[in-house]
C-alpha cells in the first residue's frame, strides 16, 4: 500500500472550543457579589479562591435561568443544572472588584454573554463527550471540596483543629484553584494564546497533582506546540491517576500519530474504544493511525463509523479524504472535502487538510488558495507547510513560497 502523510487537527484535547467575539454582539450581563467571612484555616489566598468559586456559580446560576427561559435553549431538553454546567465551559467570569481586610474577602463580578452564541456554543458542547465528561467530573470535585470545606470549618469552630485538618484544609482549597486555572488555560488555548495555555495547565499541576484532566490540558497544549514527547509524559501522568479514562489514550494516541508512531497510536485508541466504544473520536484517530499505516479500508471503515456517532464533526470527513484517497476514490474525497468546509469553512486544520490534499492531485491553485487561508487562521502552519511532504512539489514554487515565507 502506498504511504501517505496525514495531519489532521490538533485533537490531542477535541473539546476545543470558540470564545465567541462580543466586540458587535448585543449583551447580556449579569452581575454578582459575594462576601467570604475567613476561618483560622484561610490565608487571603484561600479566602480569594473560595470567594471566587462561590461568585460564579452565583454568575452561572443566574446565566442558567436565563438561557432556559429566554432563549432556544429550552428546546434543547436538558434540565437547568445541566444548562448550568454545559454554561460554565463557554463563559468567562471577570473580577469588577475585590477587597481583602484580613478576615473577609469580597469580589464584585460579572458574566457577558451574547446569548445567541452561547446558545449555539451549548448546542455544540451537549454532544462533546470529553468536555462533558471533564465538566461533570471537575463539577463533582469541586463540590466536595466545597462540603470538605465546610466540614473543616464546622469542626474548627467547636475547637476540633490538627495539623491534619489544616492540611486536609489546603488540599481542599487545591482543587478550587486548580480549576480555576484550567479554566483560564483553556480560555488561554481558545484565544490561541498557547504559551500562556500552558503556564496556566503548568500551574494547575502543579497547585493539584492529583488532577488528571490538568495533565491532560497540559498535554493538549504540548501537542498544539508540537512537544508530542513532552506531552505522552503528561498523558503517562494523567493514566496513572485515572486509568480508566478513554481520553487519556485518545489524547496519548494523537501525540503518537503525529510522531508516525502509528502502531502505537493504534493501540492506544483500541484501549479508548474498549473502555467505551461510543466516543466518535476514538475511531477518527484510529482511523488516522489506520492511514498512517497504509490499511486504508480498515480506516474507511473506522471514519464511517465515527461519522455515524458524529455526523456533524467536520474532521470525520477532511480525514476520510485520505482514506478515499489511499483507495483512489477520487469521487468520495471530493465530496468528503465539500462536507468538511460546510461544516467548518474557517477551520484552519480543514483547510490544511484540503490544501495538502490538493498538492498531491497536482492541483497547485486549488492547494495554495486552501493553504492560504489556513495560514491566515493560524500563521504557525507557515512553518509546517516548509516542511510537510504533502508539499514537497511546491517547495521551490515562487507563489507557495510568498504564502510560507
Amino acid at each position: 500500500m502506498k504511504s501517505i502523510f496525514v495531519s489532521i487537527t490538533l485533537v490531542s484535547f477535541v473539546f476545543i472550543l470558540f470564545i465567541p467575539d462580543y466586540t458587535s454582539a448585543e449583551l447580556k450581563i449579569f452581575v454578582k457579589e459575594y462576601t467570604y467571612q475567613a476561618s483560622d484555616f484561610d490565608s487571603k489566598m484561600s479566602s480569594r479562591t473560595i470567594a471566587l468559586e462561590q461568585v460564579r456559580r452565583l454568575l452561572l446560576e443566574e446565566v442558567g435561568t436565563y438561557l432556559i427561559s429566554e432563549t432556544d435553549v429550552k428546546d434543547f431538553q436538558l434540565t437547568k443544572d445541566r444548562i448550568t454546567t454545559l454554561s460554565a465551559g463557554v463563559v468567562q467570569t471577570e473580577i469588577l472588584n475585590e477587597t481583602w481586610d484580613g478576615k473577609t474577602y469580597y469580589l464584585r463580578a460579572r458574566i457577558s454573554i451574547d446569548p445567541q452564541e452561547v446558545t449555539k456554543l451549548i448546542a455544540e458542547l451537549r454532544y462533546n463527550t470529553q468536555k462533558n465528561q471533564e465538566l461533570e467530573e471537575t463539577n463533582r470535585k469541586v463540590d466536595e471540596a466545597l462540603r470538605r470545606i465546610k466540614q473543616l470549618q464546622d469542626e474548627l469552630a467547636i475547637g476540633q483543629s490538627s495539623e491534619n485538618k489544616q492540611n486536609e484544609y489546603a488540599k481542599a482549597v487545591a482543587k478550587l484553584k486548580a480549576k480555576e486555572w484550567i479554566d483560564r488555560g483553556v480560555a488561554f488555548m481558545n484565544a490561541e494564546n498557547y504559551e500562556g495555555g500552558l503556564s496556566a495547565f503548568k500551574n494547575a499541576v502543579e497547585i493539584d497533582p492529583t488532577n488528571s484532566w490538568a495533565y491532560i490540558n497540559k498535554g493538549w497544549a504540548l501537542n498544539t506546540r508540537g512537544d508530542y514527547y513532552e506531552a505522552i509524559k503528561e498523558f503517562d501522568f494523567a493514566a496513572a491517576i485515572d486509568p480508566q479514562n478513554p481520553w487519556i489514550y485518545i489524547n496519548r494516541g494523537v501525540s503518537y500519530n503525529f510522531l508516525e508512531n502509528y502502531q502505537q497510536g493504534l493501540l492506544d485508541e483500541e484501549r479508548a474504544i474498549n473502555l467505551d466504544a461510543t466516543i466518535s473520536w476514538a475511531y477518527i484517530d484510529r482511523g488516522w493511525s489506520y492511514i498512517g499505516l497504509g490499511e486504508f479500508n480498515q480506516a474507511l471503515a473506522d471514519l464511517n463509523k465515527a461519522a455515524q456517532l458524529d455526523p456533524k464533526n467536520p474532521h470525520v470527513y477532511h480525514l476520510r479524504v485520505w482514506a478515499h484517497h489511499g483507495l483512489g476514490n477520487k469521487r468520495q474525497a471530493l465530496e468528503d472535502i465539500e462536507t468538511s468546509l460546510n461544516l467548518a469553512p474557517n477551520n484552519s486544520w480543514t483547510l490544511w487538510n484540503i490544501a495538502a490534499y490538493y498538492a498531491l492531485q497536482g492541483e497547485k491553485e486549488k492547494s495554495l488558495a486552501a493553504l492560504g487561508r489556513a495560514i491566515r487562521i493560524n500563521s504557525a502552519l507557515k512553518k509546517m507547510a516548509k516542511t510537510n511532504k504533502s508539499f514537497q512539489s511546491l517547495w521551490n514554487d515562487v507563489d507557495f513560497r510568498k504564502i510560507v515565507d
